[in-house]
């Protein structure tokens, strides 16, 4: 779980008569919407007053801001949405609220008009929760795509940030050996010609020079396979190269 979103959950005020039993029930609430949170697949960090919530949001860019206000439109916490958000931060916000009294919908356009981007009265249905969460986070584009992300034994490749990470830790890879991993990847235990290669991750739509792909592959290997017990990558002899877990068997 890399992607965090920034829960604001204030704390009992001093002079608070909640019930006890009140505070059990709220309690379980919590509980409830953080496994939401978490099954899919990102965490949560809490904070119960404004200045450590300006800490998480200082100390780490999370996806999403979820807090729980009973006087939205009225939050202190906005100026410190809108200093992140000036600073170059793409931060929805999600407020939860026992609504308002008054006109029915108050609350909602209240935070709105503070820069809120999602709205829910309690009780919070946990489905639909989860649903408004994904649904903000694709269309501000925080959220990255499943399907762009392939794992290879202990290897993780993230097209999205095109990132390789490996055991636990990133290799630094050029453009064009990200290119080349990810397409192997892609076409996992299939064996993939230089000719073919060189078509999909170059461009060459014609005769061209193989060695390049030899080279691109040597590098690689350094930085994915060298030192490892566990080798990736491998050689067709008189053919290419193929990507293969060490299950599957391997040609060196």
């Amino acid at each position: 779980m890399n992607e965090k979103i920034a829960w604001y959950i204030p704390g009992p005020r001093p002079d608070s008569l909640e019930a006890d039993a009140d505070r059990e029930d709220r309690a379980a609430g919590h509980i409830g919407l953080e496994e939401a949170i978490h099954s899919l697949g990102i965490r949560t960090a809490i904070s119960e007053d404004l200045d450590s919530l300006r800490l998480l949001l200082s100390g780490g860019e999370p996806v999403l801001l979820l807090a729980e206000l009973e006087e939205p439109g009225g939050w202190a916490g906005w100026e410190a949405v809108s200093e992140a958000r000036k600073e170059g931060m793409i931060l929805p916000v999600m407020v939860i609220s026992g609504g308002a009294p008054g006109v029915k919908g108050e609350a909602a356009v209240s935070v709105f008009d503070a820069g809120g981007n999602e709205y829910m009265e309690k009780p919070v249905h946990t489905g639909e929760f989860k649903h408004r969460i994904l649904n903000l986070l694709k269309l501000t584009g925080r959220r990255r795509d499943a399907a762009s992300l392939l794992k290879v034994d202990g290897l993780l490749l993230d097209r999205g940030r095109r990132q390789v990470i490996r055991d636990g830790a990133e290799l630094k890879m050029t453009p064009k050996e990200f290119d080349l991993l990810y397409y192997l990847a892609e076409n996992l235990g299939e064996v993939c010609p230089r000719a073919e290669i060189l078509q999909q991750v170059w461009g060459y739509h014609f005769q061209a020079d193989t060695n390049v792909v030899d080279v691109y592959i040597r590098h690689l290997r350094l930085k994915v396979d060298k030192g490892r017990r566990n080798k990736l990558i491998h050689t067709v002899r008189g053919t290419g190269y193929v990507l293969r877990t060490p299950e599957s068997g391997a040609t060196s």
